[in-house]
């Protein structure tokens, strides 16, 4: 089958160019920060090839910086946005913040990545209005206090607190954190909290073990409505479902 870029005349192709060059920096710039070469190669739905051909370009732009030792001992790269990047990004959000080189905290890249996968499935299905976590701590830390990893509305407007579970917690901090997300549900923060995990069985019995949380003072049983505000989905086969 014929490449369908090869048809493209080349004002075409400089408007693709423009088109995956200016998605790449707004997503980043719209509190993500930071990314790497697989991740920005599914949203911009290229090969990494030419995915890593913009990433160098902008690179050498200064609108991105390169991170070559967060990960010591293996090849990953991070690409996170500069100063520059965010100013010359024409919808950047205003309190996002740029990319530091050496400030960012290997223990937490993988949980990073897997927010922005889950953000690129979820917007490519219909979902709007997403929030990054970095983002969260800076815009709602007066306003929440149990942050989640993002907020997302979905498709029916329903607003969604999104949690990347890589480990599940103690019976203790589930009930705690199960609490706080009903208190902020009450309070309509946000109307249901889906979890992500690679442990999808696991964290399933570790919701279920949770019979009773504190709130208010009170001591309440929780019941199938409490429950059917929490959603877990296997982290890697996630597609957009409601």
């Amino acid at each position: 089958m014929t490449n369908p870029a090869f048809k493209m005349s080349y004002a075409e192709k400089q408007e693709r160019h423009s088109q995956k060059r200016a998605c790449l920096l707004q997503f980043l710039a719209s509190g993500e920060v930071y990314t790497t070469l697989q991740v920005a190669a599914q949203l911009l739905n290229a090969s990494e090839r030419t995915t890593l051909r913009l990433l160098q370009k902008l690179v050498e732009e200064k609108l991105l910086k390169i991170d070559l030792k967060v990960m010591p001992h293996t090849n990953l790269k991070l690409y996170g946005v500069s100063e520059h990047g965010l100013a010359m990004t024409k919808n950047a959000n205003q309190k996002a913040k740029p990319f530091m080189l050496s400030r960012t905290n290997p223990s937490w890249v993988q949980h990073h990545i897997d927010g922005q996968l889950i953000r690129i499935k979820a917007e490519a299905n219909g979902w709007k209005n997403y929030l990054p976590g970095k983002l969260l701590m800076v815009e709602n830390a007066a306003r929440l206090k149990k942050l989640p990893d993002a907020l997302v509305s979905r498709p029916d407007d329903r607003k969604v607190a999104i949690e990347i579970e890589r480990y599940v917690k103690s019976r203790k901090r589930m009930t705690d954190v199960i609490a706080a997300h009903l208190s902020q549900i009450i309070e309509k923060k946000y109307d249901f909290v889906y979890y992500f995990t690679p442990h999808k069985p696991a964290l399933d019995r570790a919701f279920a073990a949770v019979q009773f949380v504190a709130m208010d003072t009170k001591k309440i049983q929780l019941n199938d409505t409490h429950r059917a505000r929490f959603k877990t989905f296997n982290l890697s086969k996630w597609n957009g479902e409601m």
